[in-house]
């Protein structure tokens, strides 16, 4: 899987930074933990449960912690250990998405929120321009995170330090997959409020409308769901991000589902505590893994 992506982003840092390496972390100096390594065709990402909120970052910012992390996926990488003891490799980010958002493009970002001109490069989407780029401007509930405008060489040092290590590490994972089983699925697993304008379903499905994901894999997914009684919609109201669209390319092989689960069947949104039911959600979230990595190897 050729990454062009990846190389222009590159090329923008370079012309922002001269000095860009192309090194990337260390394990312990990443910005994203992996555990276990690719031994099956399956690999499970969480983007957005980073809960690594920098002093510096929140004393800058007009909103308390508690407002910034509305829109954090809490716990998600935690809800996805059972399932990654089945085989898959697990990806986590450990930055939060209010401060860099990996499910977005590199430059998709609102240029009204800086100080300055912009690059060239910078193309923003009618989202980034709502304020959910990938270094957002506003914070869940349309909340303001900055008390100024701020430079644009902050954003392109998040860009460098945060988005491109953890898509470097997940280009990596989904290319070890395929190379050894000549198919891949990525389960880009997130959390998500009520939604009760689409039926207030437990999970959403998002497979961009059929574009990024086998149909196979998304039936096999909706009906091992529905079997153990959860309320489960398909693209309605999250069809897949940028993620999704990206890396999912099922003619070649790579095949990329989205995993929306609703946070109040495992938590309390309020206080961000773990409910009783947190241990039930992991244990299904690890059935449907299980069925989804034979559903793989059968290929």
């Amino acid at each position: 899987m050729k990454n062009f992506t990846h190389f222009f982003v590159r090329k923008g840092l370079k012309s922002f930074f001269p000095a860009h390496s192309e090194q990337f972390h260390s394990e312990a100096s990443a910005p994203y933990g992996v555990v276990g390594k690719t031994v099956v065709p399956v690999v499970l990402a969480s983007p957005h449960s980073g809960r690594c909120y920098s002093e510096a970052f929140v004393s800058n910012s007009r909103q308390p912690l508690s407002v910034l992390r509305r829109g954090e996926d809490s716990y998600v990488e935690e809800l996805a250990a059972e399932a990654q003891a089945c085989g898959p490799a697990l990806l986590h980010a450990l930055f939060p998405r209010v401060f860099c958002d990996a499910n977005r493009a590199a430059w998709d970002m609102d240029p009204r929120m800086f100080d300055g001109p912009v690059p060239a490069f910078v193309k923003p989407s009618e989202r980034a321009f709502s304020g959910l780029g990938s270094v957002p401007r506003i914070a869940a509930g349309n909340c303001n995170i900055y008390r100024k405008a701020i430079p644009f060489e902050e954003a392109a040092r998040r860009i460098q330090t945060c988005w491109l290590p953890y898509h470097h590490a997940l280009y990596q994972l989904l290319g070890q997959a395929h190379t050894r089983f000549g198919i891949v699925l990525l389960l880009d697993l997130h959390s998500m409020p009520d939604a009760p304008d689409a039926g207030s379903p437990d999970f959403v499905l998002g497979d961009c409308h059929g574009r990024s994901c086998a149909a196979r894999f998304t039936d096999c997914a909706e009906h091992e769901l529905r079997q153990v009684g959860f309320r489960v919609s398909r693209n309605k109201p999250y069809a897949g991000g940028y993620i999704t669209q990206h890396y999912g390319r099922p003619q070649n092989g790579f095949h990329a589902l989205q995993i929306e689960m609703r946070r109040s069947l495992y938590m309390k949104e309020a206080t961000y505590e773990k409910t009783e039911n947190f241990s039930e959600l992991s244990s299904a979230l690890r059935s449907l893994t299980e069925v989804l990595i034979k559903e793989s190897l059968s290929s």
